[in-house]
């Protein structure tokens, strides 16, 4: 349905988006790669997800052209407060862009930094996603709603 074995090509992949908001964005942000691509021997959805960080979240605003000059597109908060959020279609990119102190961005670095000194995790949420996977192969929102116990645990830890 939309699980992929891990692919060695994702970190380059990310340094290269990298780059290109580095380079574009107007002020100052901290780019860090998130989400299970950003973990080795982690199976994902073939999407690289990029955590921003910003010491003043109206500024995202004077940045929306920039993005879109990246083939961005803004979805606002998109559910989630404190959040400025961006997605990409021809190469399946999402973009969190957070203020100084949100305790999103711990969540989405504590996430990355456990799971990667964790094999034993690696290896259960791999297990988890699969079944997920197989049990819900058209319904994504049930996939998703499945596993968070999961990252719920993973975000105790920190």
């Amino acid at each position: 349905m939309y699980l992929y074995s891990y692919n060695n090509e994702w970190p380059e992949e990310y340094l290269k988006e990298e780059q290109a908001i580095l380079a574009a964005y107007i002020g100052s942000i901290q780019l860090h790669h998130i989400g299970s691509t950003a973990v080795e021997g982690l199976c994902s959805k073939n999407c690289i997800d990029i955590l921003g960080v910003v010491s003043d979240l109206t500024q995202v605003k004077v940045n929306l052209s920039c993005l879109k000059n990246l083939y961005f597109e803004y979805k606002g908060s998109y559910g989630i407060e404190g959040r400025e959020y961006f997605s990409k279609k021809a190469r399946k990119v999402h973009l969190h862009i957070f203020q100084e102190g949100s305790v999103n961005i711990k969540k989405h670095l504590g996430f990355v930094q456990i799971m990667k000194s964790r094999p034993d995790l690696i290896t259960e949420l791999n297990n988890l996603k699969v079944a997920l996977e197989s049990k819900f192969p058209l319904d994504k929102d049930s996939y998703q709603k499945e596993k968070m116990f999961f990252y719920d645990e993973i975000h105790r830890m920190l």
